[in-house]
């Protein structure tokens, strides 16, 4: 059986949309279904948890085993082109030494579409959070303590901004799907940050 410890679950995350659009390699039966979670039994035959990575699909545990991978994301996409699964080949290997490329890449593409729908960014903003972003991880061995007082100010000043931000959305009356667009969420999503922001 493969072990367990080391696997997130979702291994495929972008820097701006997390795991509002986490991906995954996604599994497939012989008849074009997707299975539901595998529950994990205990020895006296009660469930303990549920598994949803794609290993835990191979017929070991319950069910028959998946015939295919495609890309999947949190957000509810499937990609469309299916992958035969070789699990001869996933037994010899840990996990990750799987070759899932052809999910991920899809996966990627399904990310790059969304990415292209949301609110730009100017032009100075993109290149300065650029800027920020290669400093910080530069100086974050050398300097730990200066990255860290430069967190806490980014993160000071970016909660003020976001506060402002969300009340000027919220006078402007603009909808949740609307913002949901903007940053690549769901109408709920957008909500529940929206809340937390002031």
């Amino acid at each position: 059986m493969f072990q367990t410890g080391f696997v997130s679950m979702y291994p495929w995350v972008t820097d701006e949309l997390g795991e509002v659009h986490g991906g995954q390699p996604g599994v497939v039966n012989a008849d074009g279904s997707e299975p539901g979670p595998v529950t994990i039994m205990s020895t006296s035959g009660g469930g303990v948890g549920t598994l949803t990575e794609w290993w835990a699909y191979d017929g070991r545990i319950e069910g028959p085993a998946a015939t295919h991978l495609r890309g999947s994301c949190s957000c509810g996409w499937r990609g469309e082109t299916l992958y035969p699964v070789d699990w001869d080949q996933a037994h010899g290997r840990q996990p990750y030494e799987y070759d899932t490329s052809g999910p991920e890449r899809d996966w990627l593409q399904h990310t790059e579409e969304v990415e292209a729908t949301l609110v730009p960014l100017p032009d100075d903003l993109a290149a300065l959070l650029v800027q920020v972003n290669e400093r910080l991880e530069t100086l974050s061995s050398s300097e730990p303590l200066a990255v860290l007082r430069a967190a806490n100010i980014l993160q000071r000043h970016t909660q003020m901004s976001l506060q402002t931000a969300a009340s000027s959305i919220e006078r402007n009356r603009t909808t949740p799907a609307a913002v949901a667009a903007a940053i690549g969420c769901s109408p709920s999503q957008a909500k529940d940050r929206l809340r937390s922001y002031h």
